[in-house]
């Protein structure tokens, strides 16, 4: 792992929405409507929000979505606690798909992401936390699926380099953010190794997006901050939140130079949401002039 050899730059987030969601989660833009979505994960609630006029809806859900991704022949292929899912619009109707070899009663899909080739990534958390019970999976356009890396108690952080070439996936209860290679073609990752790990005072990783040089901006859970990190581990800038659940984070705009920025107010007491009584909202920051855009995040082909 490659530390930095400098002082990261600093930055502030800034309130976008009051939404108070209990765990937001799997923020993604939607390029084509001009539209962010993102989930409640335990509200069971699926959010479209207009960054033009502010306007946010909630769709209710029967079971938790933990991930989605936009499908390329509209709607969105999810992740839910029973399996995989076909959402055919905002507001629409759900069609069930395979359904992986877990227990939903202990495991639920958790984040999610297309590669560039359209295949949907997701994986799992293993509620009990008592070992490495959750499965990272693969589902292909043609609907065949199957698991893919080591398994780990939370599956988060799962981002694709911009070249196709590189993934990584954060184990987000033992503080740990991997990148592997990737091979665009077959879909297979090899070579494990530690980009970025954490002291358990400092947070935990959590999701994830890459801007168009392969910069990481990973959502650091119970630590107040998204850091932006290089390719080779090394820790660029922090932009900070004056909360301490960070969850997931897109870039968005027409010009992918917006990030805005899920967070949580899942197990904080009384006294710690009325000392941050905006945790659970959407953030915002905007990125200074001379650093890499976002990229488009990739639909699903199937």
């Amino acid at each position: 792992m490659t530390q930095a050899t400098a002082q990261p730059r600093r930055h502030q987030a800034t309130l976008a929405l009051d939404a108070r969601a209990t765990l937001g989660e799997c923020i993604r833009w939607d390029e084509r409507q001009k539209l962010i979505y993102w989930v409640d994960i335990p509200g069971r609630q699926l959010h479209r929000y207009d960054p033009a006029t502010g306007r946010d809806d909630a769709m209710p859900l029967a079971q938790e979505m933990g991930c989605f991704a936009l499908a390329e022949r509209g709607g969105f292929i999810c992740g839910m606690r029973s399996g995989y899912a076909r959402l055919d619009r905002f507001g629409g109707d759900f069609t069930p798909l395979a359904s992986p070899d877990y227990d939903p009663a202990k495991a639920r899909f958790n984040d999610g992401r297309c590669d560039s080739a359209g295949r949907f990534w997701a994986g799992t958390m293993w509620e009990p936390r008592d070992r490495a019970g959750g499965i990272v999976y693969r589902l292909d356009a043609d609907g065949r699926f199957g698991a893919q890396c080591n398994p780990v108690i939370i599956a988060n952080g799962i981002t694709f380099a911009p070249d196709g070439r590189s993934m990584t996936l954060a184990d987000t209860t033992n503080h740990v953010l991997w990148a592997f290679d990737y091979d665009l073609v077959t879909g297979i990752p090899s070579s494990r190794r530690e980009l970025r790990s954490y002291e358990p005072a400092s947070g935990r990783p959590d999701g994830a997006c890459v801007d168009a040089e392969g910069n990481v901006y990973v959502a650091i859970m119970a630590g107040g901050r998204v850091e932006k990190i290089s390719p080779t581990g090394e820790l660029l800038a922090v932009i900070e939140l004056p909360i301490p659940n960070i969850t997931c984070c897109t870039f968005a705009g027409d010009d992918l130079r917006t990030l805005y920025i899920t967070t949580a107010r899942t197990r904080m007491t009384d006294a710690e949401l009325a000392a941050h009584p905006y945790a659970g909202g959407l953030f915002v920051w905007r990125l200074p002039d001379g650093d890499a855009p976002g990229i488009i995040e990739p639909r699903y082909a199937g």
